[in-house]
């Protein structure tokens, strides 16, 4: 990237990024009221994130035109260039060109692979195309034989605004740590329910409306984390609370939700997991170290 813009992230953790990057990639093959993403301008009406390759590589996105498709990998790393050569003859499985996006026409690759980064000042490597999504955004070609797509990239200048949210709380690749979060509002949603969720509900909540554009694969691996994560609930904090059937794959909150009191208490044992001090009990700390 052009070494004279030196733009700091605006995000206060990883996972706040991770989301936001997300978010502007698929917006590539978008479109709200206002804004037509480049990609979906192309032509690129359908994309499949997170699906195996000939080749047993799993591409974040693989996007897909009449005549063409696009390898897309997404990367907080100013690093990940290094490693982007591995998807130079990256090409879709047959379960996903015949039976996810069939067409009469064989599609061809549409030239180099994408990295899509909001890293900034990116030296720039030989072998793929660079998309740096967050403002000012801008497309590097390296190589692209669908016309019509370069086309569209050449005078891409970035989003003017935001991307949707997708009701995206969280991805396959998120932590464990930045799951915790958007876990713990989905148990206050739960307690409300009165009654078991199953855990795929919760995923289905975290993935949003991209749910059903992800690969089984992904689904599976996000799954697993949040699995992991409800045993800790239940076997830590929330013992008093939660009821899991792992066989069942559900989970229940009994609390009586219409006790303030006991929504409060509830609520203050996910904070606790959490390490987030209420600001009641912050004042009253810094209240009684004054007076001492």
């Amino acid at each position: 990237m052009r070494g004279s813009r030196c733009l700091l992230n605006p995000h206060d953790t990883e996972g706040e990024r991770r989301l936001d990057l997300w978010r502007r990639s698929l917006f590539l093959f978008g479109r709200t009221k206002q804004v037509t993403g480049p990609f979906l301008e192309a032509g690129y009406t359908g994309y499949w994130c997170e699906g195996k390759s000939l080749e047993n590589l799993t591409p974040d996105i693989f996007g897909f035109s009449d005549n063409y498709y696009c390898v897309c990998d997404i990367s907080m790393s100013p690093s990940k260039g290094e490693d982007m050569h591995k998807y130079q003859n990256c090409e879709p499985s047959e379960y996903i060109l015949k039976t996810l996006f069939p067409s009469d026409i064989i599609r061809a690759p549409c030239g180099n692979p994408f990295l899509i980064t909001d890293s900034f000042n990116l030296q720039k490597r030989s072998g793929y195309n660079l998309i740096q999504v967050y403002q000012p955004g801008e497309a590097l070609i390296d190589r692209l034989d669908d016309i019509q797509l370069k086309q569209v990239l050449e005078h891409w200048n970035g989003f003017l605004v935001p991307p949707p949210s997708y009701s995206l709380l969280a991805v396959p690749e998120s932590s464990i740590e930045e799951l915790k979060f958007p876990i713990c509002g989905i148990m206050k949603w739960v307690a409300d329910q009165d009654e078991p969720v199953k855990i795929e509900t919760i995923v289905e909540k975290l993935l949003g409306s991209l749910y059903s554009s992800f690969s089984k694969r992904g689904i599976a691996q996000l799954r697993g984390n949040v699995e992991n994560i409800i045993y800790d609930l239940r076997k830590g904090p929330l013992s008093e609370y939660m009821d899991y059937n792992p066989k069942g794959k559900t989970v229940k909150i009994n609390l009586d939700t219409s006790s303030a009191p006991r929504k409060k208490a509830f609520s203050d044992k996910l904070n606790t997991w959490l390490n987030i001090v209420p600001i009641e009990r912050y004042l009253e700390e810094e209240d009684t170290e004054e007076d001492t």
